[in-house]
C-alpha cells in the first residue's frame, strides 16, 4: 500500500499505541500511522474505499489523502478533510492533486472535493463518495484560465520573473467585474464592523488595507492573524463582515477562522486567486486576483495584486472607483519603470550588505506594513534574521540591538 498525506493528525500518537501490539512501525511520522490503519480495516472482500473511509473516521486534525493498493492496483482512492484536494477529468486518464495547477496542461475538466468527500479514480472512471460510503452525484466544472507554463522567461528564478511580472499583475487585477466589486463593497458598507484575516504576506496586505478603508472609504477595520483568529471569536456576530485574504485560498488557518465566523452568523469577503478554492465555495463574495500561477514560494505577484484589489475596493466604497483605476494605471507604468531602472543597481547594494546578519526596516503610517512585508521577504528568500517596525517605536528596546554597521532600511517614500 502507498499513501500520500497532506495534512497534520493530532491524534496520531494515540492511534500508534492502540496499533502497536499488531503493527510494525518504522518512522515518527504520522502519515505511517494512516497506512496501518487502513491495513486495519482492508479486511478480505472490503474495497479499499470502504477501507479508506472507515479509517479516516478514526483521524483528528486535517488531512488529504491519496492511497494506492497492490490488492487493487487500477485503483486510486483519494479522500480529504481540511486540506485542499481537485480531481482532473482526462481521456483515458485521470487526476487528483492538491492544486489543479499540477494537471492543467492536460485537462481544464475538475472537480473540487469538499470535506469527508471521497473519489475513486480508475483509467476511464470517477466515482465521488460521501463520508458514509455512499455514491453521490456532482458536476464537473471547465475552468476558464490560461494554461500554466512553466517557463522562467529568460530570468534565472520564477520568483526574479513574478517580481517583472507585477506592472502586468497589476493591470490583470484591475479587470474586475463591477458588479461583483460593488457587491463586496455594499457587504462593507451594510456591516457594523469589518475584520481582516490572514496570515504572512497576505496580512500585510491587509494591514495596508486598514489604513484605504480608513484613509480612504472613512471605514474602521481590524486584522486579525488567522492563527489568532478563534481568541476573537467572541466579538464576531451577524453585523460583522469578515475579508479574508489568501493566494491560495486554501490556507488551513484562514479557513477555520470563517468557519468559526459563519457559525456565529457573520458574512464573508474573499480576496483569492485560485478559482474554486474552499475559501471561494466558503463566500458569500469573492474578489479573484487575476495574476496567473505563482511558482515561487515567497509571495511577489500575488501580494501585489491584493493590493490593488483592496485599493479598489476602498474606492468603490467611497463611490470613487474611476479614480482608483486612472491611479493604478499609472502606477503600473511608474512600476515597469523603476524595475528597468534598479533591475542593475539592486545587486549591488545586496553585495555590499552580503555579510550582514540582521537588518532592521522601519517606516510609518500605510509603509508600516511595507517595512514588515520586506522583513518577511528578507527571512524567507536569504534567511537572515530581520525586523520590521514602526519608525516611532524603533526607541523601545530595538535601538539596544543596533550597532555600528547595522543595516537600517527606512521606508519613507514621501521625505
Amino acid at each position: 500500500m502507498a499513501v500520500a498525506h497532506n495534512g497534520i493528525l493530532d491524534n496520531y500518537l494515540q492511534l500508534k499505541r492502540k496499533l502497536g501490539s499488531k503493527h510494525e512501525f518504522i518512522s515518527e511520522t504520522d502519515t505511517e500511522v494512516i497506512v496501518h490503519l487502513i491495513e486495519e480495516h482492508l479486511l478480505p472482500g472490503v474495497p479499499l474505499e470502504q477501507a479508506v473511509i472507515r479509517a479516516t473516521r478514526e483521524l483528528r486534525g486535517t488531512y488529504a489523502l491519496v492511497v494506492t493498493s497492490i490488492v487493487e492496483p487500477q485503483k486510486i482512492v483519494a479522500i480529504r478533510k481540511g486540506s485542499p484536494l481537485v480531481v482532473g477529468f482526462g481521456k483515458g486518464e485521470n487526476f487528483v492533486s492538491s492544486d489543479f495547477q499540477a494537471f492543467l496542461p492536460y485537462t481544464r475538466k475538475v472537480l473540487f472535493l469538499d470535506d469527508k468527500e471521497a473519489v475513486v479514480i480508475t483509467p476511464n472512471k470517477i466515482n465521488i463518495l460521501s463520508g458514509s460510503g455512499k455514491k453521490i452525484s456532482k458536476d464537473p466544472i471547465m475552468l476558464d484560465v490560461d494554461l500554466a507554463v512553466r517557463d522562467k522567461n529568460g530570468f534565472d528564478f520564477f520568483m526574479l520573473k513574478e517580481i517583472f511580472d507585477q506592472p502586468q499583475a497589476i493591470i490583470s487585477a484591475m479587470k474586475q467585474d463591477r458588479e461583483t466589486l460593488q457587491k463586496a463593497a455594499t457587504l462593507v458598507n451594510n456591516c457594523r464592523s469589518v475584520v481582516f484575516t490572514a496570515c504572512g504576506s497576505s496580512r500585510y496586505a491587509s494591514l495596508i488595507g486598514r489604513y484605504m478603508f480608513s484613509k480612504i472609504a472613512h471605514r474602521f477595520s481590524d486584522v486579525i492573524t488567522s492563527s489568532e483568529f478563534s481568541y476573537f471569536g467572541d466579538a464576531v456576530d451577524e453585523n460583522t463582515l469578515v475579508i479574508a485574504v489568501s493566494q491560495s485560498g486554501e490556507t488551513a488557518d484562514v479557513i477555520e477562522g470563517i468557519k468559526e465566523a459563519q457559525s456565529r452568523g457573520a458574512k464573508v469577503l474573499s480576496i483569492i486567486n485560485t478559482f474554486g478554492s474552499t475559501l471561494a465555495r466558503m463566500s458569500d463574495c469573492t474578489l479573484y486576483l487575476n495574476c496567473g500561477a505563482e511558482f515561487a514560494v515567497a509571495a511577489t505577484k500575488s501580494f501585489i495584486s491584493q493590493l490593488v484589489l483592496l485599493y479598489l475596493l476602498s474606492f468603490s466604497i467611497a463611490g470613487r472607483l474611476e479614480e482608483a483605476e486612472t491611479e493604478l494605471q499609472h502606477i503600473a507604468e511608474l512600476l515597469e519603470e523603476n524595475l528597468r531602472v534598479n533591475h542593475y543597481a539592486i545587486p549591488k547594494t545586496a553585495i555590499k550588505l552580503a555579510n550582514h546578519d540582521k537588518f532592521y526596516y522601519i517606516a510609518r503610517g500605510i509603509n508600516f506594513a511595507v517595512a514588515g512585508e520586506a522583513s518577511l521577504k528578507l527571512k524567507e528568500v536569504a534567511y537572515v534574521h530581520s525586523e520590521g517596525m514602526s519608525a516611532g517605536e524603533l526607541k523601545h528596546g530595538t535601538l539596544a540591538l543596533i550597532e555600528e554597521g547595522s543595516p537600517v532600511i527606512a521606508i519613507a517614500p514621501c521625505d
